[in-house]
């Protein structure tokens, strides 16, 4: 189910993501770092509160679902989180060597862009779980108001860490987000059919 959230989500954006001239600086690592905090965290707000908001619109059961899968077992929550993380580093990794190929420009470009969106989607996920878990705790899920909790919890690193300390909180407590369904996810049995000759 995660697979289909991203892709789908990805499939999405992607008409957004072609690259320009103004996309290779857009795109370069050392934007984000060089950024004061204020900015990084109002960025980190703003995305979590759009694709946390098209996720929950779209996947409202699987966030209910992503919630009471990382309760099950909340200590092993971060531990598959960053598998997810890492799962989608690696296929992105692996992507941008093939389009390598290709050359430089457009086609590492787009790939570059995509695998950071696939990346924040993942992490939009993981802090919508949180959020909507944190107004379980108080009695009643809402998550929309998670939504909300969750977009600010994504910026408060940024805003108060440096780059490096702000990086690590916010993929941790993603991580513990998502955590749950990836557990699921990788547990889950899976059926192959084969066609049977008479």
């Amino acid at each position: 189910m995660i697979a289909g959230v991203g892709r789908r989500l990805v499939a999405t954006a992607a008409p957004a993501t072609r690259p320009g001239p103004a996309t290779a600086a857009a795109i370069d690592p050392s934007v984000v770092v060089e950024a004061p905090g204020e900015v990084r965290a109002a960025g980190s707000f703003v995305a979590v509160l759009l694709l946390g908001g098209v996720i929950l619109y779209r996947y409202g059961g699987f966030v209910d679902r992503s919630v009471d899968a990382s309760m099950e077992r909340p200590r092993v929550a971060v531990v598959y989180g960053l598998m997810a993380f890492a799962l989608v580093a690696f296929i992105g990794g692996y992507a941008l060597t093939q389009l390598a190929r290709f050359g430089a420009g457009g086609p590492v470009l787009a790939g570059v862009a995509a695998a950071g969106l696939a990346a924040l989607v993942l992490a939009a996920l993981g802090f919508l779980v949180v959020g909507t878990l944190l107004t379980d705790m108080e009695g009643r899920r809402r998550p929309r108001y998670g939504l909300v909790l969750g977009a600010g919890l994504s910026a408060v690193g940024w805003l108060l860490l440096p780059p490096v300390g702000g990086a690590v909180v916010w993929v941790l407590l993603a991580a513990f987000g998502v955590g749950g369904a990836t557990r699921r996810w990788f547990h889950t049995p899976r059926r192959v059919d084969r066609a049977t000759e008479d």
